[in-house]
């Protein structure tokens, strides 16, 4: 299994991709969440859009969501096979109310979720290829729903998501690496996890994350490896591969 950052930036960046990352297994693949900021990414790696045979959805922040409309469109124009569409029971329909103004009508009527996407209802846990996902329910903004991926015994995934010190340090001799979200500003804030949030976790987990979600300072080649250097963290770009046997 390898899993390729398609974009590590946070809301604002511009000089990198939105936060998603590309999971492929022997026959299949999943990208987690899906920013408009994909599609150049992928291009780049020279994938299509129809490529893509699974998503699942964290949260609903545009910097997360703002290309799901565009990928269903493209692939009813130009695949016969819909993507799997993973979300959250809890999500669905506030998924459904987000973009609807723009899937719902067309030139043949009414649409749905569906018609795009085979759409996946779960309530804890999913499948790929064998791979079990379990989503673990995370604090970003108060009153939005958003979850983490946790993939054992390879990875957990955190999405946007203030930092959970105790199931961090819990989960960390289950799975290899830690995807963890930071913005690595100065400022406090606080529906992210700040960069002295991550420096007071125990030694061993810090060398087991991998550092996403950032501002556009850190896509400088010396600032980032400036503070990979002072701090011992590892920082993710775009087009970072990891391989997970």
């Amino acid at each position: 299994m390898k899993l390729t950052f398609l974009g590590a930036g946070d809301m604002f960046s511009f000089n990198q991709g939105h936060n998603s990352v590309l999971v492929e297994f022997s026959s299949t693949n999943l990208v987690i969440d899906f920013p408009e900021t994909n599609f150049k990414a992928l291009r780049e790696m020279g994938k299509d859009l129809n490529d893509i045979q699974n998503v699942f959805i964290s949260h609903l922040h545009e910097d997360h969501i703002n290309g799901l409309q565009l990928l269903g469109y493209y692939c009813g124009v130009h695949s016969e096979i819909k993507p799997n569409l993973f979300v959250h029971s809890t999500l669905y329909d506030l998924l459904w109310q987000t973009l609807r103004t723009g899937l719902e009508h067309s030139t043949f009527g009414p649409k749905s979720l569906s018609d795009y996407f085979n759409v996946q209802i779960f309530d804890d846990e999913f499948t790929v290829e064998g791979q079990t996902f379990r989503a673990i329910k995370t604090l970003h903004v108060p009153g939005m729903i958003s979850h983490g991926l946790l993939c054992e015994p390879h990875f957990y995934y955190s999405g946007d998501s203030t930092l959970d010190e105790d199931f961090v340090v819990q989960i960390s001799s289950n799975v290899k690496t830690i995807f963890h979200e930071c913005h690595l500003q100065n400022e406090q804030l606080k529906s992210h996890t700040s960069l002295e949030e991550i420096m007071s976790l125990p030694k061993e987990v810090r060398d087991q994350m991998v550092l996403m979600h950032y501002e556009d300072r850190y896509t400088d080649i010396m600032e980032k490896n400036s503070l990979e250097e002072r701090t011992g963290l590892k920082i993710a770009a775009a087009h970072t591969e990891f391989h997970f046997s």
